[in-house]
C-alpha cells in the first residue's frame, strides 16, 4: 500500500515509536531535574559548587525546550555486523543510563538522515551501512505519523521524503521564516554542509530555500565538529537587504540554538563601524528608477551606481590614501628622549625620510586595523629595537611615547574621515585617474549628477552607493571586522542574504573584514532588482573571494505548480539559465481581476481578490505594490471597501503576519500564504525594460498557495 494511503496510527511500529518516544521524554525529564538540583552539583569546595550548578542550569536550560520534541527522524544502520538505531533531532541528548540518545541534526551522523547515500566511512571506527530513514511527526511530546522514506526491506525509496515535503508546504505561512530542519531535501543539505573554510555561493530561484539554508549552515559552522573553522555565534554576521527582512529572519536564530549572532542590514553595520549611526542613508538611484521614466537617465544612474560599487575601487583609494599620507608626512619627524632604568636618557629620532620607510611598510604589510594603527606598531618596534628596550620596560617606554605619536599620527591620518575623502576623491578627476585603472570616460561618469532632480534629506546623509568607498576608507585607516572590545578582529563566519544586490567593492571589503573562506552569499541573479549594486555575474564575485565555489539548488519549494509556471514565464524573457524545477504540488489556479477604468480606480477589485483570499482559508497575505507611495495610498482608500491592510512603506515597519500592504523592494525575501499584484499591467511594468519585468517576476513569487493579479484595464502581456 503506498504510504500517503496510510493512516498514521496504522503504521507497524506506530505503538513501538510511541513507547519509545515516552521513554526519551521521561529520560530527557530526569536529565533536567537532576541538573536542576544544586544539591547534587558538588565539586570540592564552595566556588566550585557554584561553577558546576551554574553549568548544570545552563544545560538544563538549553534541553528543556526540546522536550516536548525530541526528535524527528531515525536511522537504522549496521556497523560491524550489529545494527542499531539512532534518533535524530534539534538538540543533542545522551542517555546515560538507557537506549534513548538523540543525536544532533548538524552532526556527522545528523547529516546522514538527509543524504541519498546508504553507506559511509566516520572519521573513527568501521564503516556502516544504511538500512532504513525514518520520519517521525512529534509534537508536545505525542506522536503523530511515522513516515519510512527509505527501507531496505521494502525495497529502497519508498517516496516518503516527497510525501512529507508536500504535507509541510501545505501548511500556511507565519510571521516567521521556515524551520526546514525537519525537511531538508539532499540538494538542500549539501549545500548547507559544503567544507567548512570554503566561501561558497548558493544560488536558487525564488522558494528554493536558499535564505534558510544560509541561516542552518551558520548553525552548522557553530558545530564542535568543524573543528578550527568552528564560528562563535556571537562573532558572526548575518546581512539582509534591509530592517523589516533583518527583524522577520532574526527569529529562526534562537530556535537552531545559536544566539547573539548579529542580524543588520548592510548600511546598518557600515554605518556603525564609521561611527556615524545618526547619519540617514538614502538610496536616491532606486528612487530614480522607481519613478524616473527618462531612460537616458536612467540609464546614467545605473551606470554610475554599478562604477562606485566597481572592485577596482578599492585600489584607486589605496592610491589616493598613499599619495595623501606621503604628501602629509612632508616636514614631518620624531625626536624624544626616553627614560630607561640605569641608563641616561635615550633620545628616538624619526626623520621624514624613515617615516616614509615605515608608511611604505605599514601599506604592503595591509593590516587588518588599518595604517595608522599599523603606523603606530611599527614606530613603537623601531623604538623598542634601536633603543635595545629590555622586556620588562617595553610598556614604561610605550607609554612615554604615546602623547607624541598620537601628536605624530595626528597630523599625518586626522584630517582623513571616510566621508570627507570619499567625497574629495570622487571631486578630484585628477585623484580618479593617479591609479590608472579607470578610463577617462569612466573618470568623466563619476563626475556627473544623474540623481539631481530627486531630493535630498536636510540632515547628514550619504547615499547607498557611496557607502562602499566610505568603508573602503575606513579599512584602509581605521580597520574593518569586528570590535571585541577595543581589539579588531575577523568576523568568524557571515552570511550574505540577496547576495546579487552587494557590490563587488562591498564583497572585496567583506573578503577583508572574516576569517578566509568563511563567507556564505545567497541570492538569484533573476531576482536582482538592486542591480545597480550588485555584480554582473557571480564569477565578479568569485574574483573577489579566492577559491569561491556556485552551488544552483534546481528545485523551488515555495508555490504551487500554477504559481511556479507564471513566476518561470516572466523569468524566461531575461534568464538565460536552465529552468527551475518546481515541487509538484497543485493549487488553485491563478486568479486574474480587470475591470475598465472607474471613479475607484482597482480598489474594488483588490477589496474583492482580499475577501476571495480569506474565503479560501489565508490569513497572512501581501498586497504588492509597484512604489511605497502606492502602497501608503492604497492603504488608506481600502479602508472605505471595508478591507484594513497594515501598510508597510518603510524600514522601520515590522512584518507581523495578517493582512499587509507592500512595496515590491519590501516584499523581496519574504513569502504569504496568499499574494494580491496591484496594478500587474504594462503601465506600471514597463514590458520592454529588464529591470521592469525583474519587479514583476519578484512580485509574483510571493505567493505559497493563492495567486491574484489585478488591473483596471489589461493585465500584463506576461501574465495575463
Amino acid at each position: 500500500m503506498p504510504v500517503a494511503e496510510l493512516r498514521p496510527e496504522t503504521h507497524p511500529d506506530f505503538e513501538l515509536e510511541k513507547e519509545h518516544l515516552s521513554g526519551t521524554v521521561a529520560a530527557m525529564i530526569r536529565q533536567i531535574e537532576f541538573w536542576e538540583d544544586r544539591d547534587r552539583q558538588m565539586g570540592a569546595d564552595l566556588e566550585t559548587s557554584i561553577i558546576l550548578g551554574d553549568q548544570a542550569e545552563e544545560f538544563a536550560a538549553m534541553l528543556s525546550p526540546h522536550v516536548h520534541q525530541p526528535y524527528f527522524g531515525s536511522l537504522k544502520v549496521r556497523v560491524a555486523g550489529r545494527e542499531q538505531t539512532l534518533y535524530v533531532g534539534k538538540h543533542g541528548f545522551r542517555d546515560v543510563k538507557g537506549p534513548h540518545t538523540v543525536v544532533s541534526w548538524d552532526s556527522e551522523v545528523g547529516s546522514l538522515f538527509y543524504s541519498q547515500a546508504l553507506g559511509w566511512t566516520p572519521r573513527r571506527g568501521s564503516a556502516g551501512v544504511i538500512r532504513r530513514r525514518r520520519q517521525l511527526d512529534v509534537s508536545q511530546k505525542t506522536l503523530l505519523r511515522v513516515t519510512d522514506l527509505y527501507d531496505d526491506e521494502q525495497g529502497g525509496d519508498t517516496g516518503g521524503r516527497e510525501e512529507v515535503l508536500l504535507r509541510r508546504l501545505q501548511e500556511g505561512s507565519t510571521a516567521g521564516m521556515r524551520d526546514v530542519v525537519e525537511t531538508l531535501q539532499p540538494e538542500q543539505n549539501d549545500a548547507m554542509r559544503h567544507p567548512a573554510g570554503v566561501p561558497v555561493i548558493i544560488q536558487g530561484a525564488a522558494g528554493s530555500g536558499k535564505t534558510t539554508i544560509g541561516f542552518h549552515r551558520l548553525a552548522w559552522m557553530t558545530n564542535a565538529d568543524r573543528g578550527a573553522h568552528r564560528a562563535r555565534p556571537e562573532a558572526c554576521m548575518v546581512l539582509m537587504p534591509n530592517r523589516v527582512l533583518a527583524t522577520y529572519a532574526a527569529r529562526i536564530l534562537p530556535e537552531l540554538g545559536i544566539e547573539r549572532v548579529i542580524v543588520t542590514t548592510p548600511e546598518a553595520w557600515a554605518t556603525g563601524l564609521l561611527g556615524l549611526e545618526k547619519l540617514e542613508v538614502t538610496d536616491r538611484t532606486l528612487s530614480l528608477l522607481l519613478t524616473d521614466r527618462d531612460n537616458t537617465r536612467r540609464a546614467l544612474a545605473w551606470r554610475k551606481a554599478k562604477l562606485l560599487g566597481d572592485a577596482r575601487m578599492l585600489d584607486v583609494v589605496r592610491t589616493h590614501l598613499w599619495n595623501r599620507f606621503n604628501a602629509a608626512l612632508a616636514g614631518q619627524g620624531l625626536r624624544e628622549a626616553v627614560a630607561l632604568r640605569g641608563r641616561e636618557d635615550q633620545v628616538f629620532t624619526l626623520d621624514e625620510a624613515a617615516l616614509a620607510g615605515l608608511l611604505r611598510d605599514v601599506f604592503a604589510a595591509d593590516p587588518l586595523d588599518g595604517y595608522r594603527a599599523g603606523m603606530r606598531r611599527a614606530i613603537e618596534a623601531l623604538a623598542l629595537s634601536t633603543l635595545r628596550v629590555p622586556e620588562d620596560e617595553e610598556a614604561s617606554v610605550r607609554r612615554q611615547l604615546a602623547t607624541p605619536l598620537t601628536t605624530l599620527l595626528g597630523r599625518i591620518f586626522a584630517t582623513t574621515t571616510p566621508i570627507t575623502e570619499a567625497r574629495r576623491l570622487l571631486g578630484s578627476p585628477a585623484e580618479l585617474a593617479a591609479s590608472g585603472l579607470l578610463t577617462e570616460r569612466e573618470i568623466s561618469l563619476l563626475g556627473t549628477d544623474p540623481l539631481s532632480g530627486i531630493p535630498t534629506p536636510r540632515r547628514a546623509h550619504a547615499d547607498v552607493t557611496e557607502i562602499p568607498l566610505m568603508l573602503a576608507v575606513q579599512a584602509f585607516t581605521g580597520g574593518i571586522g569586528r570590535l571585541d572590545g577595543r581589539t579588531l578582529e575577523p568576523f568568524d563566519h557571515v552570511v550574505l542574504d540577496e547576495a546579487q544586490d552587494y557590490s563587488p567593492l562591498l564583497y572585496a571589503l567583506l573578503g577583508r573584514a572574516t576569517r578566509p573562506g568563511h563567507i556564505t552569499a545567497l541570492g538569484d541573479m533573476n531576482q536582482g532588482m538592486h542591480g545597480y549594486k550588485g555584480p554582473s555575474s557571480w564569477e565578479a564575485v568569485q574574483a573577489q573571494l579566492p577559491g569561491a565555489q556556485v552551488l544552483t539548488l534546481g528545485r523551488t519549494y515555495r508555490s504551487t505548480r500554477q504559481i511556479t509556471e507564471l513566476g518561470a514565464r516572466i523569468a524566461a524573457t531575461y534568464n538565460r539559465a536552465a529552468a527551475v524545477q518546481g515541487v509538484d504540488r497543485d493549487g488553485a489556479e491563478v486568479k486574474r481581476y480587470t475591470a475598465p477604468a472607474g471613479p475607484d480606480g482597482e480598489l474594488p477589485l483588490i477589496a474583492r481578490a482580499v475577501k476571495d483570499a480569506q474565503a479560501a482559508g489565508h490569513t497572512n497575505i501581501a498586497i504588492v505594490t509597484r512604489r511605497g507611495v502606492d502602497a501608503e495610498r492604497m492603504a488608506e482608500s481600502l479602508r472605505e471597501f471595508d478591507t484594513d491592510a497594515q501598510p508597510i512603506t518603510t524600514q522601520e515597519h515590522r512584518f507581523r503576519g495578517g493582512l499587509v500592504i507592500l512595496p515590491v523592494n519590501l516584499a523581496k525575501g519574504l513569502e504569504f500564504s496568499a499574494a494580491i499584484v496591484a496594478s500587474a499591467n504594462a503601465d506600471t511594468y514597463d514590458e520592454s525594460t529588464e529591470y521592469e519585468r525583474r519587479l514583476l517576476y519578484v512580485s509574483a513569487s510571493r505567493a505559497l498557495h493563492w495567486l491574484a493579479l489585478v488591473s483596471t484595464g489589461e493585465l500584463h502581456p506576461l501574465i495575463a
